[in-house]
């Protein structure tokens, strides 16, 4: 019996020992990979892809290496992006490493991106035709806007997820957005809408953006919304839109401006109403009730 146990105490030990062994030699591989890594070689084309991509010139600070149970990644800190006539966008770090995907095999490579900053921040897969993800507390009034040919339709930070897929040049797919104390503020409102919630759910079709569902509330309105954009080619902020409105309460001040307008407003503050025409030119008008 004494001689079983101690056999069985030796084998322990030498389990034990064969462990930390094995974790000694994982963690010198990793640390020869992490040496050895021609991550200065690896970034570049990289870089030289998502400009090609976004159209931004892109300066990076510094690169090294980060390693993770998830593999290596390419760290890149004080980014700077810089679109023509914009102001620059600048990020703290930005973290990349290839994503756990099939369609490597199909030899599409698909990246997982950590990118951080004053900003906001993002964390998702890109790939040449993917994006998704989820960012968080973005600042609109950063983003490249003239891009898109319009000025920012909010103010304010927002968060949300996105899964857009390019599909015979069209993307597609859907995406979801929250913001908190910001504002809505559109060309021929007579002053910045303030929220103190917002959300909305778009699905984003080859020529069509549909807002399936979306809320306001805030100290001047309450509203619920849902409508199209259609994506007729030319600058995003010439649309045309079709968005039903509901509003379920409105300061005073606000009414005497939708009057005129031909769009009622009952006695508790409520009213319908469709926007049309772009985001550069919105037209209200009155709905029955």
């Amino acid at each position: 019996m004494l001689a079983r146990r101690a056999a069985g105490q030796s084998q322990a030990v030498t389990g034990r020992s064969r462990g930390v062994w094995a974790y000694a030699a994982a963690a010198l591989l990793v640390a020869l990979i992490a040496a050895r890594f021609p991550y200065q070689r690896f970034l570049p084309p990289l870089l030289e892809a998502a400009s090609a991509a976004t159209g931004a010139q892109i300066e990076v600070g510094e690169v090294g290496l980060s390693l993770g149970w998830s593999g290596p990644r390419v760290v890149a800190r004080n980014l700077r992006l810089q679109w023509p006539a914009t102001a620059a966008l600048s990020l703290a770090a930005l973290h990349v490493r290839p994503a756990w995907s099939r369609a490597w095999l199909s030899g599409i490579p698909i990246w997982h991106v950590e990118a951080s900053g004053d900003p906001g921040a993002w964390q998702g897969v890109v790939a040449s035709d993917r994006v998704a993800g989820d960012w968080s507390a973005v600042d609109v009034d950063a983003l490249p806007w003239v891009l898109f040919g319009s000025i920012a339709p909010l103010h304010g930070r927002v968060s949300g997820e996105v899964d857009l897929v390019r599909q015979n040049g069209a993307w597609q797919g859907s995406a979801k957005l929250r913001g908190e104390d910001g504002s809505v503020d559109l060309p021929g409102l007579p002053v910045a809408i303030p929220f103190e919630a917002l959300h909305a759910d778009l699905a984003v079709g080859p020529s069509l953006v549909t807002l399936s569902s979306a809320r306001i509330q805030g100290p001047l309105v309450t509203a619920s919304i849902a409508g199209t954009a259609s994506a007729a080619g030319g600058a995003f902020a010439t649309w045309p839109l079709a968005l039903d409105v509901e509003i379920e309460e409105l300061d005073p001040a606000l009414r005497e401006y939708l009057t005129p307008l031909g769009i009622p407003v009952d006695g508790r503050g409520r009213a319908k109403l469709r926007v049309t025409g772009s985001l550069a030119s919105p037209y209200l008008g009155g709905l029955p009730r």
